[in-house]
């Protein structure tokens, strides 16, 4: 009970940190694109809009990872009400002052768009009021708290927000009796959103920050930050940068002394960044003291299974080996928010994204008499005969709140055996536990 309401406290205090004197509108004109009707058969098409180049292009992989699976899991059922889905991809390059005009431009010019996912966090902030104002369904995967409390009409969120990923990763190092910290984040957006989290779950529970440096993404070396670190003597370290970064930050730190133990967030939880960091500190010293705090399903399910057939017909499509994606979070939260458009269409008996949008609610909500399904085969089939029904997907149960925003468990994981498809899970602090609201 203590730790519920501490959580609740946290999220609650860091969510008025992040969004207070932020405004965010909405006064970009609907595009004629989005809102123009879609003739019967025609192939309906998903945007992946979101970084394949610059800085935070391995976003691009990660996402590729869940869109492409989703629409061959629509497709092997027989498409939505007659319509196969197709996926169009835009590069955000990471950066809003290019990504706005590109987006403009292709909801401006694609035909029988139906939704969009992404973007990364480095340009939702801005790309957000055009998706509303095209009336176009978002299925993110953008972490920034600025979303926690919003009022955009068809903003859907499949992950928890990074701020919540942060107190997570404060409660585990409490967990394990730590008191001393060290915090080492790359200093791109994408990499800084569980700081606020972070921070105010330490002061709370009276860890001690005995560094916080942010890294540079991409260079030769980070000897004199990882001295300075190692001179702090700390317990644990909190981190998050791109796996180029984690290879020679950790490598640098492994060759001027002991590694501390190592806890990174959901961003860690990639084959890359894992392969890097034992790279740089020894696979059997990344086996007995790297985990990662990542949102993660109870137990796995039907969808899990459904997802990995899915990974595996997609895989020209994907960044090789199509494995490494069979348990990114982020991947199957991006699979899931597509499946569950798919089955709002379904639901709604109609593909256009207006009148769909108000039914993404309702295909994945439980209750007496609905009917749980673990797949679109599963769903479009429970609909066909009448039933209402709530989609689980492969994170687990997705109950979105009244902003859009749907909270996860989190569970520190470990890959003991060194490889990184087969983890094990450690702790776990629950959705409920961290103030789904």
């Amino acid at each position: 009970m203590f730790l519920r309401h501490l959580s609740e406290r946290l999220v609650t205090a860091v969510a008025f940190v992040v969004i207070a004197g932020m405004t965010l509108g909405t006064g970009v004109s609907p595009s004629d694109a989005a809102t123009a009707k879609i003739a019967p058969h025609a192939k309906i098409i998903e945007g992946l809009v979101t970084a394949f180049t610059g800085a935070e292009s391995f976003i691009g992989g990660v996402l590729s990872a869940g869109v492409y699976p989703a629409t061959e899991s629509v497709n092997a059922a027989g498409g939505v009400l007659g319509h196969k889905m197709g996926v169009v991809t835009v590069d955000t390059r990471g950066d809003p002052a290019d990504a706005l005009p590109l987006v403009e431009r292709f909801l401006g010019s694609q035909k029988n768009l139906v939704g969009v996912t992404g973007s990364d966090s480095a340009t939702m902030v801005q790309l957000a009021p055009l998706f509303n104002s095209a009336k176009l369904p978002m299925n993110s995967q953008a972490g920034s708290s600025v979303f926690d409390v919003n009022h955009y009409k068809y903003f859907w969120r499949d992950v928890p927000p990074d701020a919540t990923n942060g107190i997570a990763m404060a409660l585990w190092a409490k967990k394990q009796g730590y008191t001393k910290i060290a915090l080492v984040f790359g200093t791109d957006a994408t990499a800084q959103g569980d700081l606020p989290g972070i921070l105010a779950a330490a002061k709370l529970l009276h860890l001690t920050i005995v560094d916080n440096i942010g890294l540079t993404p991409d260079q030769p070396s980070y000897q004199s930050q990882a001295a300075t670190l190692l001179a702090d003597n700390p317990q644990v370290i909190m981190t998050e940068e791109d796996a180029t970064t984690a290879g020679t930050f950790f490598g640098d730190l492994a060759q001027l002394g002991t590694v501390p133990p190592i806890e990174g967030d959901s961003g860690t939880v990639l084959s890359t960044w894992m392969s890097a960091v034992s790279s740089g500190i020894g696979l059997t010293t990344f086996e007995n003291k790297v985990t990662s705090v990542t949102s993660q399903a109870v137990a796995p399910n039907l969808a899990n299974r459904a997802y990995k057939i899915a990974v595996n017909k997609s895989a020209s499509k994907l960044v090789k080996p199509a494995s490494q994606w069979y348990n990114d979070t982020y991947s199957e939260a991006c699979y899931d928010g597509v499946i569950i458009q798919a089955l709002a269409m379904q639901a709604a008996k109609s593909v256009q994204p207006t009148v769909y949008n108000a039914f993404i609610r309702k295909v994945s909500t439980p209750g007496r008499g609905i009917k749980t399904v673990y797949t679109f085969a599963q769903g479009k089939s429970a609909l066909a005969r009448g039933q209402k029904i709530d989609y689980v997907g492969t994170v687990g149960a997705i109950v979105y709140n009244k902003y859009g925003n749907y909270y996860g468990n989190q569970a520190a994981i470990a890959w003991p055996t060194g490889v990184f498809s087969h983890e094990v899970t450690k702790y776990v602090i629950t959705a409920k536990a961290l103030g789904n609201a």
